[in-house]
């Protein structure tokens, strides 16, 4: 079936380029089975090459085995992180102003947590309140909304705050980064697909956006693993129910780039989220519909092919009584 609609798009019936979002390593799936599939699909040609984004991973930044080594002939890093590194130590101007920013985006992250917590701790208790429920519905009603304005207020300001000091700094305009930049430009010269992988999803979508974001993946196929596929969506949510500190809340992180419209990626679901709580689910679901919170566990993938989603390997979704169910995509 895949295979069909890959020919549809490549005569013209779909308009975007194929996307994979792939979970973490493991549960059987390779990245090599996924090259695979695309080349017999017709999405990438045999031996193609592919272009490798492994900023999430800091200093172990293109090391050997962070990528499947059965490709390594035909993946080209490029290096973005150590890139990175470069500017800053080139234009410590733009560095500051990006520390500064930061440091900003720090604090009101720190805010909204703290204002986030007292919220859903309502929501919580109200749930549990025994009473009229003529009453009682309209008041948790209320409190669940008010879940959903702070998220939405939090992702203005965060979109606010970067989008000042883009204004102010003009990245993309400085020598340094123009420099860098031409590098990348032609380490992608015949590159028919970009790889993003995993790490720190901070690191990866930074080191992205200073190289021009949606602009640096262009019309290629794109394979976006854990993080990789975080940074696609069009709001990335951070999330661990059970944390070493104690109980923690899914939060709004940052906008995405927004290829993976409709979609909330939660790699390693199954050991973050207590999804045995079906309230918790729940309101995760809701929290972020109409848009599927889709469960990334190892092994897992979700495929684009022009406007459709396939969920193959029975990749799962929270619906909103908090259950797993399997992806469709008219969820």
């Amino acid at each position: 079936m895949r295979a069909s609609r890959r020919r549809r798009t490549a005569d013209g019936a779909g308009s975007r380029s194929p996307l994979v979002l792939l979970g973490p390593r493991g549960g059987g799936l390779t990245l090599r089975d996924v090259v695979r599939e695309l080349e017999a699909e017709g999405a990438l040609s045999p031996g193609a090459r592919i272009a490798a984004v492994t900023a999430g991973w800091r200093d172990r930044e293109a090391n050997e085995g962070l990528v499947d080594p059965r490709l390594a002939d035909r993946v080209v890093d490029l290096e973005l992180y150590r890139r990175s590194d470069r500017i800053a130590e080139a234009d410590a101007e733009l560095a500051r102003a990006h520390r500064a920013s930061r440091d900003r985006l720090r604090a009101l992250r720190r805010a909204y947590n703290l204002r986030l917590h007292g919220l859903i701790e309502a929501h919580r208790r109200l749930a549990d309140l025994r009473g009229d429920e003529t009453v009682l519905a309209e008041e948790r009603d209320e409190a669940f909304e008010a879940i959903r304005r702070l998220d939405a207020r939090h992702l203005d300001r965060v979109i606010e705050i970067r989008s000042a000091f883009e204004r102010r700094m003009a990245p993309g305009e400085r020598d340094a980064v123009r420099s860098q930049r031409r590098e990348v430009d032609a380490r992608l010269e015949g590159a028919e697909a970009i790889l993003l992988e995993g790490g720190h999803v901070s690191n990866l979508l930074s080191r992205l956006r200073l190289f021009g974001g949606r602009e640096l993946l262009g019309s290629r196929t794109v394979i976006a693993r854990s993080a990789g596929a975080m940074v696609l969506t069009e709001r990335i949510v951070l999330f661990h129910d059970r944390p070493p500190w104690g109980e923690g809340n899914p939060e709004v992180f940052d906008a995405g780039f927004g290829l993976a419209a409709g979609i909330v990626a939660l790699p390693h679901a199954s050991a973050r989220l207590a999804l045995d709580d079906r309230t918790r689910s729940a309101r995760l679901a809701a929290r972020f519909a109409p848009a599927s919170c889709v469960l990334l566990d190892p092994g897992r993938r979700l495929e684009r092919a022009g406007d459709d989603w396939s969920g193959g390997d029975g990749v799962e979704r929270l619906d909103l009584a908090g259950r797993r169910v399997l992806f469709r995509a008219a969820a």
